[in-house]
């Protein structure tokens, strides 16, 4: 059975977020779409929200749950259909969660509340979550590991991965914050279709040899023990060999 059409849309807002600027914006179609999507995900619990808040109309007497007056797509219609992906990703986690830990979930109780939803994050467009993305660049900056995605190469690709190789633990955080924005660039690479594959720069760290990551991962290692038998953070990485050493030898 084909939804009944609205007769009126108010227009949709003109504020677009961040990604959405270049992608395509959410369309009623996709508002139906969606619709279908919360019905499968909360089933009964869905209908019954949408008759309370008037979300539908009747239709040779059976409740056809839509969006008639255009308040979703009022809330919805500034963003892109890659971030309507995303929100549902995370209503699905988000019900997951509140099934293992009460037993029941309700749907959405506003529009608003699941646009809230909708950032776009590496996750909810099927890419490595931040987390597992640093860490696979740490890997590679440490021990030349293959990145295990071309998404994390791409980021991995701005990064000083000489300086991460070297750096302390505090300097660690510099280089994570930095990571977090290149990716989070990538992201929205990745929703607008382009391509992801690295373009090798002349002199870049990515054009290292194993050798060379070999020799970089060694001084990684030895500021990590440094920083463990207490010397001084500020030391560089063949400071604290010696000086472990030398600790060493005095025990």
């Amino acid at each position: 059975m084909s939804k009944p059409k609205a007769s009126r849309r108010p227009a949709t807002s003109s504020m677009a977020s961040g990604a959405a600027d270049d992608l395509p914006r959410v369309s009623q179609k996709a508002v139906d779409a969606l619709f279908d999507r919360l019905a499968q995900l909360h089933g009964a619990h869905w209908h019954r929200h949408c008759r309370e808040m008037g979300w539908g109309m009747e239709q040779d007497g059976q409740w056809v749950s839509c969006d008639v007056d255009g308040e979703w797509l009022a809330a919805l219609g500034h963003l892109s259909t890659q971030h309507l992906r995303c929100g549902l990703q995370a209503e699905k986690a988000r019900t997951a969660k509140s099934l293992r830990q009460r037993g029941n979930a309700f749907p959405p109780d506003s529009a608003m509340r699941f646009a809230e939803l909708c950032e776009m994050t590496p996750e909810g467009m099927g890419l490595p979550d931040f987390d597992t993305a640093w860490q696979a660049l740490q890997d590679h900056a440490f021990t030349g590991k293959p990145y295990p995605h071309e998404a994390i190469a791409a980021a991995g690709e701005h990064m000083d991965l000489h300086g991460m190789a070297s750096a302390s633990y505090q300097r660690m955080d510099k280089h994570e914050r930095a990571f977090r924005v290149y990716y989070q660039q990538v992201v929205e690479r990745f929703a607008r279709g382009e391509d992801l594959k690295p373009q090798a720069a002349i002199g870049h760290d990515g054009q290292l040899s194993p050798a060379e990551r070999a020799a970089m991962a060694g001084q990684a290692r030895a500021q990590q023990q440094a920083e463990a038998a207490g010397l001084p953070h500020t030391m560089n990485a063949d400071q604290g060999m010696r000086s472990l050493r030398a600790a060493l030898k005095g025990a």
